[in-house]
């Protein structure tokens, strides 16, 4: 070997090393997140610490009475938490939104644990701990799945609270199985032809720099754009979700066929929509064309907040879902209480 390519090859391993060593020191220094996008290193430290962080909470959920279990369903193990496994109170499911996972209904889930049984899945392929047979699942295939799950838990219909794909699924599950459904209740649902693709092309296409200018039209309302640390880390953990490869994957099998708008005339339950006014998510369009085509609803701007009405605002829900389901006259419980009194209310309009 000539002495130049012996230097060549020397700076060359020098640099790997160089290299290696810096990644080696981000991935156990916290730097601002501004600064870290996809680098590998950073990338799977960040996600071991979700995942730490998410089995920390299940086992909080565990001890605090929110029981965690499975069902095999054909899709896989679907992971969900139970209030009340052997309760005679009437079921009440709440589903999740894209990419994130049952642990988001969990202040809600709370503070009706003593008027319903509180059932909440985790959606295949999202942030959960439910495990998929199959590495890529449609959204009818999902559907599918959330109807083994209601049907293996309880004989009874149910009430139904569904968040952005978690209120498509729902709303398709009204359509097609209205004897399943007593009650629909709708927060900034997705799923129907109005920009349908606009979604998938922004995810698809979605930078770190993309995503910090969207992020407050999907969370909006203090503490979550508000207080440094929980919203950094919030928006760091929704990006990598919303980033993932099955994620993408399901919305490119989404086609037309999928979409509500022909069949929104077949949920005859009576509705309850809830909608984040400075959602930048989804279009404004969507509630109008709802409150026009489902037949028994009650649509409601929520102002002051965007997308993720679960988190942003769990008082203002509570109100408006404890009166439409008629549970006003049974006691709040303590956990209620509290969340009443510290969290902030938000206007609601017809």
């Amino acid at each position: 070997m000539s002495q130049r390519n012996f230097s060549l090859g020397f700076f060359s391993n020098k640099m790997d090393l160089n290299r290696y060593l810096h990644l080696k020191l981000l991935q156990f220094v916290i730097r601002p997140a501004s600064k870290v996008e996809d680098l590998d290193v950073i990338k799977s430290t960040e996600i071991q610490l979700d995942r730490t962080l998410s089995k920390c909470f299940k086992t909080i959920l565990n001890l605090t009475g929110f029981v965690s279990k499975s069902v095999s369903t054909k899709y896989g193990q679907l992971h969900y938490y139970d209030s009340d496994p052997n309760s005679n109170l009437k079921p009440f499911i709440f589903i999740h939104g894209l990419g994130s996972s049952a642990q988001s209904w969990w202040i809600l889930g709370k503070m009706f644990e003593n008027k319903r049984r509180i059932l909440i899945p985790d959606l295949f392929h999202m942030s959960g701990f439910s495990h998929a047979n199959n590495p890529v699942m449609d959204f009818t295939q999902h559907a599918e799945s959330l109807i083994e799950f209601i049907t293996t838990v309880t004989n009874e219909s149910v009430d139904l609270c569904g968040l952005s794909l978690g209120g498509w699924l729902s709303m398709h599950i009204a359509s097609t199985q209205p004897q399943m459904v007593s009650k629909l209740i709708l927060m900034n649902p997705a799923g129907l032809k109005i920009n349908p693709f606009a979604l998938r092309d922004t995810l698809t296409f979605l930078s770190w720099k993309k995503f910090q200018k969207l992020y407050p039209g999907i969370i909006k309302a203090f503490p979550y754009t508000g207080f440094p640390i929980l919203s950094k880390t919030a928006k760091r953990s929704l990006f990598r979700n919303l980033k993932d490869d099955r994620i993408k994957d399901l919305l490119k099998l989404t086609t037309e066929n999928h979409f509500m708008d022909d069949n929104l005339k077949n949920i005859q339950c009576p509705v309850l929509l809830l909608w984040g006014k400075e959602d930048k998510l989804l279009s404004h369009k969507i509630p109008i064309v709802l409150a026009n085509n489902i037949k028994n609803i009650s649509a409601k701007w929520v102002e002051g907040c965007a997308h993720v009405l679960s988190l942003e605002a769990p008082a203002t829900c509570f109100h408006e879902i404890n009166q439409f389901l008629n549970l006003k006259t049974i006691k709040n419980n303590p956990f209620t209480q509290s969340v009443l009194s510290a969290s902030f209310s938000y206007q609601t309009t017809l």
